[in-house]
């Protein structure tokens, strides 16, 4: 059973007991109401009340002695109801954190995988850098950033802004919006500029950047920039969004090697990215 199927079986579950315990609530009131009827209908007999009515009055004491019997009866079967739902409620819950544990161990597998597949490429990355430059070969123009970050505005809060901020402490020279536009600045012209002269392009892949038409003008720079050469330009990080989101909006991102904000610390990005970004920039 997946997690989500789980999770929909918790709902049904609870929507069963939603209304057993209103129909119980229910019954209990019905009880209340004919306890309260016996009450009146003794009040009102007195002494000069006559043998025919004083019959009549019995029968319908009686009549309620027996409606709340009834009523008693439906309310344990609704309590047994109940609990058995309670129970079912109960094992639905520990399979949904069987599931989520499961889920998280595959995550964090393909996490490692990525992992290891991104130092892989940034071992592969040194050693293509660190080879002799034939005499022929012209050198690349020095790029005045270090990293472009295509991000949503709704991100900032929760991570983007964080992330900036720590790769700037690393010495890393980031194009970022709250860092470089200034009021009355060509919005599309410093975006050009800055995926023109960035090495690199951080994309913080979200639902918020999903929806944005901006993310995805910049999201085909960095595409284009990356199928124009032979070197990775495009590094995704993946911000509380599952890989068949990711697919669902593009298969090629991903199928690329990724960060994860739901598996790795801000200090531990950080830290990934320095790793790729920092020593090509020491070799220009």
């Amino acid at each position: 059973m997946s997690v989500e199927s789980c999770r929909r079986q918790i709902e049904s579950v609870n929507r069963d007991l939603t209304q057993l315990h209103q129909k119980l609530a229910d019954e209990r009131r019905r009880e209340a109401d004919k306890i309260a009827r016996i009450g009146q209908v003794d009040r009102s007999i007195s002494a000069a009340t006559s043998s025919a009515t004083l019959q009549t009055k019995a029968r319908e004491i009686d009549r309620l002695h027996r409606d709340i019997e009834q009523i008693k009866k439906k309310q344990a079967d609704l309590s047994s109801q109940i609990a058995a739902k309670e129970r079912r409620k109960h094992d639905y819950e520990r399979d949904l954190q069987r599931e989520q544990s499961r889920e998280q161990q595959s995550v964090q597998k393909d996490q490692e995988r990525r992992m290891a597949q991104f130092e892989a490429d940034l071992r592969r990355s040194l050693t293509a850098a660190s080879s002799p430059v034939p005499a022929t070969t012209m050198l690349p123009t020095p790029k005045e950033h270090d990293v472009f970050i295509s991000h949503a505005s709704e991100d900032k809060e929760s991570f983007v802004r964080a992330l900036a901020d720590g790769l700037r402490r690393r010495g890393v020279n980031v194009w970022y919006d709250e860092f470089k536009l200034r009021v009355g600045d060509s919005l599309r012209r410093s975006i050009d500029k800055g995926l023109a002269n960035s090495r690199f392009g951080i994309v913080v892949l979200s639902s918020a950047f999903f929806a944005k038409n901006w993310t995805q003008y910049e999201l085909d720079g960095l595409v284009t920039k990356e199928t124009s050469g032979t070197d990775k330009v495009i590094l995704p990080i993946w911000h509380k969004v599952s890989k068949d989101e990711v697919a669902s909006y593009s298969p090629t991102l991903a199928d690329k090697v990724a960060l994860n904000t739901g598996v790795l610390g801000l200090d531990e990005i950080v830290e990934s990215l320095f790793a790729v970004v920092r020593p090509m920039t020491t070799l220009t």
